[in-house]
């Protein structure tokens, strides 16, 4: 695929494989670009073809600084594509890892970012029902890029649901997802206070050896408190989390704005969390 001539966009480098498709770097007019190309084994499947489109369209109406811009969307050999601006960063997952100064004092700065993006999706109607630290782009300077609409829905896709729709990733997914349920905005702000939970403790609130234990305690067991690996962390803050992770609906915040004005209450804060001590989960905890 290196040097490969799409559209007008030449390929240059390979940026990541996804279960969807490939994400390449490419050039075109002296612009750099992202390019998602379709895997070919999803070719055949006129369903995964029109969710793919799906995501590239979807993605194209939220503008907000805080979401990945998409240019356009094409079909062409050898599938079909769409153009994304370059973002350099590395997922928020990698960074808590192997980039601690992209987040190391920043965390607030981020989720507030990340915040404003969902409430923007909200407010037109759709739910990312995949929010995770790995759709989280982060750049060396903090600013954030929500990415990877490829399970959003709309509310007319909500109306038309009938029965049960069980997908997700299962660290992240709120019960009524996981029960298959139609989901709302307060499913993303579940899985974002799972997302919260992981960036100040370096560990989501739920682990097991396999996915249906992590499912399983996704349902039914309370979260321990952020304070249980984090000694120096404000009550107030633990709790603020906690709220995110009720089992139903109604014990949550209600919309992102709620939660996005708490956060920026944070973000302001020169608190002790921020020279707290975290062990690390052990990856061999973490199912997949």
């Amino acid at each position: 695929m290196i040097g490969l001539i799409l559209k007008g966009y030449q390929i240059v480098e390979k940026i990541k494989d996804g279960s969807v498709g490939t994400v390449w770097k490419a050039t075109k007019n002296n612009q750099t670009y992202a390019l998602k190309i379709l895997a070919e084994k999803h070719l055949a499947h006129a369903g995964k073809v029109r969710q793919f489109k799906k995501e590239a369209t979807l993605t194209q109406r939220m503008a907000h600084p805080n979401i990945v811009k998409v240019y356009e969307y094409l079909d062409h050999r050898p599938g079909p594509f769409f153009a994304m601006e370059y973002f350099e960063s590395e997922n928020l997952k990698y960074a808590m890892w192997h980039r601690p100064e992209r987040v190391y004092k920043y965390e607030f700065k981020i989720l507030r970012q990340a915040a404003d993006a969902l409430r923007t999706i909200h407010s037109a109607g759709v739910v990312h029902k995949d929010v995770k630290p790995e759709n989280l782009l982060v750049d060396a300077r903090a600013e954030v890029r929500l990415i990877d609409f490829s399970l959003g829905q709309t509310k007319m896709d909500r109306l038309l649901q009938f029965g049960r729709r069980v997908e997700g990733t299962p660290l992240y997914m709120a019960p009524e997802q996981i029960r298959g349920e139609k989901c709302d905005p307060r499913t993303d702000i579940y899985a974002f206070g799972v997302l919260v939970y992981e960036l100040l403790t370096k560990r989501p609130p739920f682990l097991g050896t396999t996915e249906h234990a992590i499912l399983e305690k996704h349902l039914k067991e309370p979260p321990l408190s952020m304070r249980s690996h984090v000694k120096t962390l404000a009550p107030e803050l633990d709790a603020l989390i906690c709220r995110m992770l009720g089992k139903r609906r109604d014990d949550r915040f209600q919309d992102m704005g709620e939660v996005l004005y708490e956060l920026a209450k944070w973000e302001k804060k020169d608190t002790v969390m921020r020279l707290r001590q975290v062990e690390p989960a052990k990856p061999k905890e973490i199912g997949r």
